[in-house]
């Protein structure tokens, strides 16, 4: 059967946007472009069926269901960075 997930750029990208509370300056992390940040968090939001951010033409800041799972998201991708960190 398969795993009804998120695809992990998009997890990534949307991590990284929490974190930095900006699509730019998750970008320059990720070394994609805002714009691709932008479509992978609306990805994300899309198959989630919520919004994750606020958008303004200030910038963005997260919505109390986004705050929430970019605390979990980003606990779970540091467990399989450590989870690959022990294996190599």
């Amino acid at each position: 059967m398969r795993r009804r997930i998120p695809s992990t750029s998009a997890l990534a990208a949307f991590e990284a946007a929490a974190r930095h509370q900006s699509f730019t300056k998750a970008a320059e992390e990720l070394a994609v472009t805002q714009s691709a940040v932008c479509r992978q968090v609306a990805a994300l939001e899309a198959f989630l069926g919520l919004k994750l951010f606020r958008r303004s033409r200030r910038g963005v800041t997260l919505t109390e269901a986004g705050a929430s799972y970019g605390r979990q998201v980003g606990a779970r991708l540091d467990e399989v960075e450590r989870d690959a960190f022990e294996l190599m």
